[in-house]
């Protein structure tokens, strides 16, 4: 034995190599399993005992596939660091040297490292195949490219129950039949002892904003917090998913902002879903919160909030294309190309109005794509002009909507003059009742 440093560069060398994700079949038959290798017996190179193995070590943002670097073992009373390309190859319950000598440093975790037993096997993972959260009841660790690494999660609970009988009741080989691809796995490691391991965005960007929300729902708070701070990376997105999340779980995200940090947020939002987000919170922070935001952006949140939430003017977006009554087709497309952050509902309608802004027509973006370039666009629109006053209820907006069959209506003041647009997405928000919400979320639990 030594007492040498723990030799980073051949490990360096090897982490540089990403493996690429493919399936999981090519690994049938030499598929370990993590748990049975983390409790493992250590053998000298005779094979004599000489003490156990207490851990895996990985580094879990290494390419598709994280590289084990290390065991951490137990030999008499001292907790060791032992390098991979010092033990021959992983086998079920035993571990054993290549050479005469290991490394006598007290084992200290490094930047970027997590113990696969205490820090993921039994914990809650991301599956982002399926946009879900799964537990890792064991983890599968196969070679590549002569090295060891973490290629799939066992998430089931016969994995789990084989963890809590005797060690040799089990082969400790694993079918790829079962697993789940470590490509398709985003780990949470807000747990992990030392330097902070955020969540990298590249696979969230894979879900949808409203999985990313199911996610955040079904989550812990902390784990929540750690998918909340991934998508921070990109403003647009985090915009995006707060809008999909519940009530309870925006405004506690929300409160826990800073001023600053609030206000960027509501910047980034649907006018409409920044204002009932802001509605939410205490309100002398709403005034602090709303001071900070440019002068347009508070003047059109301070219009929509003295709306009632369940009217028109309360589920209304103000991002909408209009034109003048004297546009073309061509010019009416134009501006929808033109819109910038315009949400897709919105996008479906184009509202005419005349030089006072009161409401000409609407025209189907559907029936202006198939119009001739040159035509008026007023010649596409319906004979009778559907249109909501701010102060319309729930069902007054449902039944106009559903008579006319449009996706989106625009919403006027006395005057008739156009001051937003209700979409269908938003009225169908508003009409779900907040028991459908609970269940959907304890089936997904369930």
């Amino acid at each position: 034995m030594s007492d040498a440093p723990r030799d980073d560069a051949r490990d360096g060398a090897a982490l540089q190599r990403t493996p690429g994700p493919g399936s999981l079949e090519r690994w049938a038959g030499s598929l370990v399993s993590a748990t049975t290798v983390a409790h493992a017996a250590l053998l000298d190179r005779r094979g004599r005992p000489l003490g156990r193995v207490r851990d895996v070590i990985a580094r879990i943002a290494e390419g598709a596939y994280p590289p084990v670097t290390g065991l951490r073992v137990r030999i008499g009373q001292r907790e060791l660091f032992l390098p991979i390309g010092q033990v021959g190859p992983l086998e079920p319950f035993r571990v054993q040297l290549t050479g005469d000598s290991v490394n006598l440093g007290p084992f200290e975790r490094r930047s970027g490292e997590v113990l696969i037993d205490d820090d993921v096997i039994g914990r809650r993972l991301i599956d982002v195949r399926l946009g879900t959260l799964i537990h890792a009841n064991d983890l599968a660790l196969a070679p590549i490219d002569g090295r060891w690494h973490i290629v799939a999660v066992d998430p089931t609970r016969l994995s789990a129950l084989h963890r809590a009988l005797p060690w040799r009741s089990r082969s400790g080989m694993v079918s790829p039949r079962r697993l789940v691809d470590w490509s398709d796995i985003e780990p949470f490691t807000g747990h992990v002892p030392g330097p902070h391991l955020p969540i990298p965005l590249r696979r969230l960007r894979r879900l949808h904003p409203a999985q990313i929300a199911d996610l955040i729902e079904h989550a812990s708070h902390r784990e929540g917090t750690e998918i909340i701070d991934a998508v921070a990376d990109d403003p647009d997105l985090e915009a995006d998913v707060f809008e999909e999340l519940d009530d309870e779980h925006q405004r506690r995200f929300f409160e826990e902002r800073s001023d600053p940090e609030a206000a960027e947020l509501l910047g980034e939002m649907a006018a409409d879903d920044a204002a009932d987000l802001i509605a939410k919170i205490d309100q002398d922070r709403r005034m602090a919160i709303l001071q900070l935001l440019p002068p347009a952006r508070q003047t059109t949140l301070r219009r929509l909030l003295a709306y009632h939430p369940e009217t028109a003017g309360g589920m209304m977006t103000t991002q909408a294309v209009t034109v003048a009554a004297d546009a073309t087709v061509e010019q009416a497309l134009q501006a929808v190309r033109a819109a910038d952050d315009l949400p897709s509902q919105a996008g479906s309608v184009v509202v005419v109005v005349d030089p006072g802004g009161r409401v000409v027509s609407t025209v189907p973006l559907a029936d202006l794509v198939r119009a001739p370039a040159g035509a008026a666009a007023t010649t596409l629109a319906t004979a009778v002009t559907a249109r909501l006053h701010g102060a319309a209820d729930l069902p007054s907006v449902a039944l106009v909507m559903t008579d006319y069959n449009l996706p989106a209506l625009p919403v006027v003041d006395d005057d008739d003059r156009f001051i937003g647009l209700v979409t269908v997405d938003d009225l169908l928000e508003a009409m779900i009742p907040p028991d459908w919400r609970r269940r959907q979320r304890g089936e997904a639990e369930g």
